[in-house]
């Protein structure tokens, strides 16, 4: 499907691509539910039906497969020629512009853009708004590129504050692909990957880019949480020891690019996308506002925090969201407040969704959060 949307100089190589990847023998790009079929990843009125059964009347995208990408599991879609990868994550650009119109205001793409050549990126950027995506896709950090810290992505983030969109971290970008493939290599990226997509939490800190561009907002989805609450305690406290805690120079101290705690910045521009949703990700009783934190600690909390079903994957919580929306809204700390929250509005404020125009189909296929509790399975 992806043919028609490559750059004609290209789709001799892209035909070439499709080939070595059928060859392979492998089930096409991104991890399934076996009992799942596989245009589940690209068919818009069956993923919408599928979602409409478990309460979910819209939906964040990421992506699951970008032509002439190097690894066929990597959602980055690592492309080891400059040109091609451009061309690869347009290609899948403007497919997802035209998937997402197919369901207008239900499904918000996000748009995979290259930091590599910032004055393109700066047009790629105006490009996914003008196009109706809802998000930029934060690009995997590999050796030799530019890391987030750097003021030369300045131009980058200042278009995407002006067009209003959020940035996403999705779990995994920038992991090495290890090898030999099976389970050694999928357990070891899975206590990897929250590492590996933390870096731009604090290089976007430490870079001063949320203190250069105060309206970003940054989301974090699939990284898992476990990692935030600790990274973030400890980084306040080793910035409660002083500029001097490394011997530091008074000109490099005077280099210094954020002005606030770490946690401030989490507060303000960042959010978690807990997907899949599952007690196991986090405290929920700590989560709620009926919980009061001790003294320095941090937890994840409902204000910036969001609900992930993680369709189609094989770890989604699809088919049996039921069971995870009654173990929410049953924990006491658990205010109604809190769960509107994490289901919906941080979301929908977040990622721009027209509550308003989405209404009918929640009253169609909705639910109510004080019947969950007993529709659940036991």
């Amino acid at each position: 499907m992806y043919r028609e949307y490559i750059e004609p100089k290209h789709r001799d190589v892209y035909d070439e691509w499709v080939r070595a990847a059928e060859a392979s023998g492998m089930r096409d790009a991104g991890n399934m539910q076996p009992d799942l079929p596989l245009d589940a990843q690209w068919d818009a009125a069956r993923r919408v039906h599928d979602l409409e059964t478990q309460g979910v009347v819209a939906e964040v995208l990421f992506p699951n497969g970008v032509p002439f990408q190097a690894h066929q599991f990597d959602d980055a879609g690592q492309v080891a020629d400059p040109n091609l990868a451009r061309a690869g994550k347009m290609a899948y650009n403007r497919w997802l512009a035209d998937f997402c119109s197919e369901a207008p205001g239900r499904l918000c793409g996000q748009a995979t853009v290259l930091f590599d050549d910032v004055e393109q990126a700066v047009e790629d950027v105006y490009w996914a708004k003008e196009h109706g995506l809802g998000g930029i896709m934060m690009p995997g950090l590999y050796p030799g590129g530019t890391y987030f810290f750097d003021p030369v992505l300045d131009p980058i983030w200042a278009a995407i504050q002006d067009v209003g969109l959020p940035i996403s971290q999705h779990g995994g970008a920038g992991a090495p692909m290890y090898a030999p493939p099976g389970m050694a290599a999928i357990l070891t990226l899975a206590f990897e990957h929250a590492f590996f997509s933390g870096r731009s939490l604090w290089q976007m800190i430490v870079g001063g880019v949320f203190d250069r561009f105060p309206d970003l907002k940054m989301v974090f989805v699939e990284t898992e949480v476990h990692w935030i609450g600790p990274a973030l305690k400890h980084f306040d406290s080793r910035m409660q020891m002083g500029d001097d805690w490394m011997g530091f120079a008074a000109h490099l101290r005077r280099e210094r690019a954020f002005a606030r705690q770490p946690s401030e910045y989490w507060a303000t521009n960042c959010y978690a996308g807990i997907s899949p949703f599952h007690p196991l990700q986090l405290p929920l009783d700590r989560f709620g506002s009926g919980y009061e934190p001790q003294a320095g600690e941090f937890a994840i909390r409902s204000e910036n925090s969001m609900f992930g079903v993680d369709y189609p994957h094989f770890e989604s919580i699809y088919p049996s969201t039921s069971e995870q929306l009654a173990a929410l809204v049953d924990e006491p700390s658990v205010t109604e407040a809190d769960a509107r929250r994490v289901l919906f509005e941080n979301a929908a404020d977040v990622y721009r969704f027209d509550v308003d125009a989405l209404q009918p189909h929640v009253e169609r296929v909705g639910f109510e959060l004080s019947d969950v509790h007993v529709t659940a399975p036991a």
